[in-house]
């Protein structure tokens, strides 16, 4: 399509190939990262081993998309302002093969709708490809109205739309990595306090931390107030805090410090 959109002339089929290949990176990097991480055992003094590569990644993404839908914005002006010829017939069709390849993907997707509504890399791979098909879509409209009206000033106008969507698509994939790397929580912290407060022999739930190391691996630390003097109950209170952070808020790691209530009166670490 790249290729295509070079030769015919068409920044519209140019765009959106860069639009696919957006959504194509973005998934690669996801996959490459999240093997690497699996293949790289934790130590010492990695912790976490490699899993925040695949933030690291996705910065780095972000910006690269960002300086092309930029470039694609001042190509669009320029032949806004002084348009060229483009061959329509090869372009379309590349354009229509682009979409073919497209509804294919989206197809073997719906088929597996089950993953799409269970796990959210799925589904966000899925959007991906609904994206990509409405840039398709918007790209055959345009090319076929330069082929009828024969006015080439629609297609860097096409083109200006897709990298707005380009555009939107960096600007989530960099909010979302500021969002790990500033370490914000990405569960209700006041709702998981709640659900730990509920079980049995748990007093109180107190100095929550909760973050991400990537997209897919949240972890944390809190101090539990037990009403319980046993260690051995203490044991089981940690057991089962642990067993339904992870199954209800996906918080695969939980550092958890046990005390009495007399005990946590005062925490000079506590933020105020």
């Amino acid at each position: 399509e790249l290729i295509g959109g070079v030769v015919s002339g068409s920044l519209s089929l140019v765009s959106d190939a860069f639009h696919v290949l957006s959504d194509l990176s973005a998934i690669l990097i996801a996959y490459v990262s999240l093997a690497i991480a699996q293949r790289t055992a934790p130590t010492q003094r990695m912790a976490f081993g490699y899993h925040r590569l695949e933030v690291i990644s996705a910065l780095f993404n972000g910006l690269l998309l960002s300086l092309i839908s930029a470039f694609i914005f001042v190509e669009a002006w320029s032949r806004f302002t002084n348009p060229t010829e483009i061959n329509t017939t090869y372009a379309l069709i590349i354009a229509i093969i682009g979409l073919a390849v497209n509804l294919v993907v989206a197809r073997k997707f719906h088929q597996s709708s089950t993953h799409i509504e269970k796990d959210v890399n799925i589904r966000s791979a899925y959007l991906h490809v609904l994206g990509d098909i409405l840039a398709s879509i918007s790209v055959i409209t345009g090319i076929t109205a330069v082929r009828l009206l024969d006015m080439p000033v629609i297609d860097p106008i096409v083109a200006g739309f897709v990298a707005v969507l380009l555009l939107m698509g960096a600007g989530r994939v960099l909010y979302k990595s500021a969002e790990i790397l500033l370490q914000k929580s990405p569960q209700d912290i006041d709702r998981v306090r709640k659900r730990v407060i509920e079980i049995k022999g748990v007093e109180d739930f107190l100095d929550v931390r909760l973050w991400q190391v990537c997209s897919h691996l949240t972890v944390g630390t809190a101090h539990v107030v037990v009403s319980v003097e046993s260690l051995e109950e203490t044991e089981e209170i940690k057991r089962e805090i642990k067993s339904i952070i992870q199954d209800e808020f996906d918080i695969r790691d939980m550092t958890l410090e046990c005390e009495t209530a007399g005990m946590s009166g005062d925490h000079p670490h506590r933020f105020q």
